[in-house]
């Protein structure tokens, strides 16, 4: 089973690794920092190298079983290496996903609603979420609260759970009719006590380095679902 750093500690930029499965261009490492595709957030990005030297672009991880599956450039990856991740882009979408929670906790308290679908990017993400009748006129509403919660300089905060107690309390999970995978431990992402919820994905240490969020476009998506699309300056 991989283990994977990001899940308690998402500023790690480097570290050693052991190849330890290698299918063609597809390699899998007993430790990894690159974030493997889940959850609206985009894989990470990044150079392995050989212990010889040899480097190796990596553009794409997802998860498979209990371990991290890395995409390379080319095939010949074995034994230890150094993972270095592109971290421009890991931040950006650390911000982003930071944001996203803030977001999506603001339409929870507004409206109750859940989110039923939400894709994260490096410039532009969008959130889906389930309302029947929606008054656009709250848009600006969300925009500045969730700037209201930025603007404090909450910290950002990681623990773990059982899943049995986790499951007791609803209010840890924002996606509408999903539950998270079957694990025993389940990662829970703090904002202050403005928002805690069972998470996987990377997120800054405090919500002063999100930067102030901007809803660029709303569309409505079906009977009950709304989409929001926003930035970040």
């Amino acid at each position: 089973m991989s283990e994977c750093i990001y899940l308690s500690d998402s500023y790690a930029k480097e570290c050693d690794a052991k190849v330890v499965g290698a299918e063609g261009r597809f390699v899998t490492l007993d430790r990894t920092i690159f974030y493997a595709q889940s959850g609206g957030q985009p894989a990470d990005h990044g150079k392995i190298t050989s212990s010889d030297g040899t480097e190796y672009t990596c553009s794409f991880a997802k998860g498979i079983g209990g371990d991290v599956s890395h995409e390379l450039d080319r095939e010949g990856l074995r034994e230890s290496v150094r993972c270095i991740l592109d971290w421009e882009r890991r931040y950006r979408l650390m911000r982003m996903h930071t944001s996203a929670h803030i977001l999506a906790a603001v339409i929870n308290k507004e409206l109750g609603a859940l989110i039923t679908g939400n894709q994260l990017e490096e410039k532009q993400s969008r959130m889906d979420f389930n309302v029947k009748d929606f008054d656009r006129s709250l848009l600006k509403t969300f925009e500045e609260k969730a700037n209201g919660v930025i603007a404090q300089g909450m910290d950002v905060k990681v623990s773990f759970l059982e899943r049995e107690q986790a499951l007791q309390n609803s209010a840890l999970f924002r996606l509408k009719d999903v539950l998270p995978k079957d694990l025993p431990v389940l990662r829970i992402v703090s904002i202050g006590e403005f928002d805690v919820q069972a998470d996987g994905g990377t997120h800054v240490k405090n919500t002063a380095e999100t930067g102030k969020m901007k809803i660029v476009d709303f569309k409505n998506k079906g009977a009950e679902n709304r989409r929001i699309y926003w930035e970040l300056e």
